[in-house]
């Protein structure tokens, strides 16, 4: 990577200008985003709603997005981060980007879910954000900083020494943000559907005066309510996995200077040309 042509400031940012920063981003690249989401999401989705006629549709769709998310979220990385960088993003050049490195994220992503996966299911979830974040960085460096074996896992601790607590507290914010996104949009896709084509995914369907087994049974097996909130994890997945990449920025900015460095490349570069 060339900091010099970074494409916007790299600077010390809050987990707000963070977020916000990925709002922008993904508000900026929806055409290039909105296709990863769609080439990862579409089997997740259609297994959800295939398999919610028999009850399984939530365990389907929640198992292969808890394994599957992780390389859409390196595809995300690997495209908002040469971006960053003075590459143009594209769809294809994101994958391209993945697969030169795909061996590597095969073995790593799906294990660091089995992981905390397990660890939480131990600890009752108490420890799901702090084994989430000490791996959270992984694609940011096998895919950006091109690290292999060992290094891998030493430069994520490396990049989270001394801020770790602080990035337990963002990766918290990032998931609340996530979660109240999605359910505003799955609001949104309800009301939408209903208005629009005269099709309830929920709202209609139910009433206070419904039984709550009832209202259960629906969330289980109705198969377009369940592919319709699966599909809301891989439209929002994107944008949370983006602002904790410009997390990631802002560990380095504050921890190794970046901002300092490209000061220096660009000052260096222009007393070169005025010699």
């Amino acid at each position: 990577m060339r900091l010099e042509a970074a494409t916007l400031a790299l600077e010390p940012r809050s987990v707000g200008e963070c977020i916000d920063l990925a709002v922008l981003f993904y508000r900026r690249h929806a055409t290039k985003l909105l296709p990863l989401s769609l080439l990862f999401g579409a089997i997740p989705v259609a297994a959800g709603v295939a398999g919610a006629s028999s009850g399984i549709g939530w365990l389907a769709s929640g198992l292969l997005f808890v394994f599957v998310s992780p390389f859409l979220g390196a595809a995300v990385v690997a495209g908002a981060g040469h971006h960053v960088f003075g590459e143009e993003f594209t769809t294809r050049k994101a994958l391209r980007h993945v697969r030169t490195r795909l061996g590597t994220l095969v073995l790593l992503l799906p294990a660091a879910r089995l992981a905390y996966g397990a660890v939480s299911a131990m600890c009752w979830g108490l420890l799901t954000v702090p084994v989430a974040t000490r791996y959270g960085f992984l694609s940011e460096v096998v895919i950006l900083e091109q690290q292999q074996g060992y290094r891998i896992t030493k430069r994520c601790e490396e990049i989270l020494r001394d801020i770790y607590l602080e990035a337990c507290g963002r990766y918290t914010a990032i998931a609340a943000f996530a979660f109240g996104s999605s359910l505003i949009l799955f609001i949104l896709m309800d009301l939408g559907s209903q208005v629009l084509f005269g099709i309830p995914v929920f709202a209609a369907k139910v009433s206070w005066a419904v039984a709550a087994n009832d209202i259960l049974n629906l969330l289980v097996y109705d198969p377009l309510l369940v592919g319709t909130l699966s599909a809301t994890w891989w439209l929002v997945y994107p944008l949370a996995r983006l602002a904790w990449f410009f997390c990631y920025l802002d560990a380095r900015v504050r921890k190794e200077g970046w901002d300092v460095e490209i000061a220096l490349r660009v000052e260096a570069r222009r007393l070169s040309h005025a010699y």
